[in-house]
């Protein structure tokens, strides 16, 4: 295990809840998320992510498999947070066309330092002109729809993942979790990713090219 350094550096993610979301395209990167942490020398654990969710408003959202989850703040009343994440579901076919949701999605999306998207996530973002001209992939199962969303956005089929800097898109749902650890990766060092993979029993793509569902 590794050691804890003095001022380990903590990153908070937030993740947009909506009716009908996929429990795994959200599930999945927190698990990846909270798997990275340091061990101190006393045993205890340091955890270098801190997970929060929002939504439209604050209270039970129900997600497309059945599960509730609770948002915990209202998007206007989230605190500071590094990485946004957005997953998909097949809420997300009444979610695109929530005038409200999007404007919010917008002004979230441009507080955090790197957006994030899984699955048909990308189809939500798409929506709100933040994705134009940049390059971005999608669930292969839902491409056609996907695409039609964007139809300015650089779609890229043959991709696990697609990062392009502060916009980090994936594939169908458990290419959410491929893409979470990449940003560990480069948030908080390669090993690091690794290990968390570790814990979660994880074997990870590390090559956003090796999709093999394109």
């Amino acid at each position: 295990m590794a050691e804890t350094p003095t001022s380990p550096t903590v990153r908070r993610v937030a993740v947009v809840l909506f009716e009908g979301f996929t429990v795994l395209d959200v599930y999945g990167p927190v698990q990846a998320f909270a798997s990275t942490r340091l061990t101190r020398p006393d045993g205890s654990i340091q955890r270098l992510f801190e997970v929060v969710t929002m939504a439209e408003k604050a209270g039970p959202v129900k997600s497309g498999e059945g599960p509730t989850t609770q948002a915990d703040h209202a998007f206007a009343d989230a605190p500071a947070y590094d990485v946004l994440l957005v997953p998909g579901g097949f809420g997300t076919r009444q979610a695109v066309n929530n005038a409200p949701l999007l404007l919010a999605l917008t002004t979230a999306s441009r507080r955090a330092a790197i957006t994030t998207t899984v699955c048909t996530g990308s189809a939500l973002l798409a929506r709100t002109g933040l994705m134009d001209g940049r390059p971005a992939t999608s669930n292969k199962v839902a491409w056609d729809w996907v695409v039609q969303q964007g139809p300015r956005v650089r779609w890229q089929r043959q991709a696990r993942w697609v990062d392009d800097g502060d916009l980090v898109t994936s594939s169908g749902v458990s290419a959410g979790i491929d893409m979470a650890l990449s940003v560990v990766a480069r948030l908080q060092g390669v090993d690091m990713a690794r290990l968390s993979a570790r814990f979660m029993e994880y074997v990870w793509r590390e090559d956003p090219g090796d999709d093999p569902f394109a």
